[in-house]
């Protein structure tokens, strides 16, 4: 029985037919989806998709692609009063995300740190865990965790970072997940960090709609496909297929449920 930690279930691909991904979801096996969200907009979408479906869960947060230029700290600091009030107003609200930083996208880094720094400080407040974003951005990335005092548990959806930063996410307690690009003929340096990461930190997702996985590449993606990165990763790793579902299973339920 699969969970699928990450699954954009409100961006627009998915949000018009999500009783039929659910559907197709429920057949292969997944129990549990974690949607995240992007925006205010989009955490305010992703409580409302939690709260009518029972397998559904949230993550409410502000993408770094989505922190404007133009916002001034002011506004920042509404925001994250609205974020604490999203995450405290629906028990299907698992945790803060997605969050983190991007240096491929044009908004400033310097507000990015600062917007990623309290979205951190506001979830070890909650209690709650945070699914964290990271392109290009290490330096960065490893300046706002170090200057932290207190971190809270979380994962590193979709990893793209390099082997050292992996290895001190890991040490810190992190858990980390491989999105369908792990299939790819280009993959070969995701194939070999995963075998890096143990299999009490290893998380499934898929990312949807983005990143199919080989050999749905370039149709859209859904929870159902978590199913064929599962079995890719086991073969990957030379794990039984059931061994690495059931401790991948127990380590989302460890990190969004409580255990």
């Amino acid at each position: 029985m699969l969970i699928d930690t990450h699954c954009h279930l409100t961006d627009e691909r998915l949000a018009d037919q999500i009783d039929e991904v659910l559907g197709r979801a429920r057949a292969a096996g997944v129990i549990k989806i974690i949607s995240p969200s992007t925006s205010l907009e989009d955490a305010r979408k992703v409580v409302e998709v939690a709260d009518k479906y029972d397998e559904v869960f949230g993550l409410v947060g502000v993408h770094p692609e989505s922190i404007s230029v133009e916002r001034s700290l002011e506004h920042t600091r509404d925001d994250m009063l609205e974020l604490e009030k999203l995450a405290r107003s629906s028990k299907k609200v698992v945790g803060i995300g997605e969050i983190g930083l991007d240096s491929k996208t044009q908004n400033n880094m310097e507000l990015q740190k600062i917007v990623f720094k309290e979205q951190l400080e506001l979830a070890v407040e909650l209690g709650l865990p945070v699914a964290i974003h990271m392109r290009e951005a290490e330096a960065e990335m490893i300046e706002v965790l170090d200057s932290m005092k207190k971190l809270p548990a979380g994962q590193f959806h979709c990893w793209a970072g390099s082997e050292e930063l992996l290895k001190k996410v890991i040490e810190l307690g992190f858990y980390v997940s491989f999105c369908g690009n792990i299939t790819f003929k280009s993959a070969d340096n995701l194939r070999r960090l995963i075998k890096i990461v143990p299999p009490d930190r290893l998380l499934f997702e898929t990312d949807s709609p983005y990143l199919s996985p080989e050999p749905r590449r370039g149709s859209q993606n859904e929870p159902a496909n978590v199913t064929i990165i599962a079995e890719y990763i086991a073969n990957l790793l030379g794990s039984p297929i059931e061994t690495l579902i059931n401790q991948t299973t127990a380590n989302a339920k460890c990190l969004y449920f409580g255990g």
